[in-house]
């Protein structure tokens, strides 16, 4: 029997939105940055130390900035950000991966702005559960304050009758059909 998770109950993610797009974007464009350094190589655009340098610095920045992003937030999105400039220069240098360059751009901003989003929301959200679980008697892992302290005073449970409070989604299983 398959149950369907009721979204008003579904816990929230405990990640950051906004860590967990920038770190993806960044860690894709650190392949881009190995693709163009093979184009620029493969087309002698530049000496080898020049694309090492320039394009595998770039992928070093959205490296380190990958992994910072889970613990130095601020940080990582200032030297993703730096990466990103960088990128164009790259762009400038080498007309063909320009438009790669504007495309990544875009898809930092849009990751920048869903994950903040994303994460404000998340945050309202925890903020509705713990009200709601202090205004009805619920501590922070579903027990009600008289099953976790027999001593405390009993509150009175709201839910509708004969739904089990452990069950997320009290809906009725469905009716078997006839003749199956």
């Amino acid at each position: 029997m398959h149950r369907r998770s009721n979204p008003l109950t579904a816990p929230v993610p405990k990640g950051s939105a906004l860590a967990q797009f920038t770190a993806t974007m960044l860690i894709l464009e650190m392949m881009v940055c190995g693709f163009i350094a093979l184009v620029a190589y493969g087309l002698k655009l530049a000496s080898p130390g020049i694309v090492a340098t320039m394009v595998g610095g770039t992928a070093a920045l959205c490296l380190v900035s990958a992994v910072l992003m889970r613990r130095a937030k601020m940080t990582a999105l200032a030297i993703g950000s730096f990466a990103q400039g960088l990128l164009l220069l790259v762009g400038v240098w080498m007309p063909g991966s320009l438009v790669v360059s504007i495309v990544f751009l875009g898809l930092w901003i849009a990751s920048l702005y869903w994950g903040v989003k994303i994460d404000r929301e998340r945050e309202e959200r925890r903020a509705e559960q713990a009200a709601w679980e202090a205004a009805h008697g619920i501590d922070g892992g579903g027990e009600t304050r008289a099953q976790a302290d027999p001593a405390a005073p009993e509150v009175a449970d709201r839910r509708p009758p004969g739904t089990d409070p452990s069950d997320p989604d009290p809906a009725p299983e469905p009716p078997a059909r006839a003749g199956n």
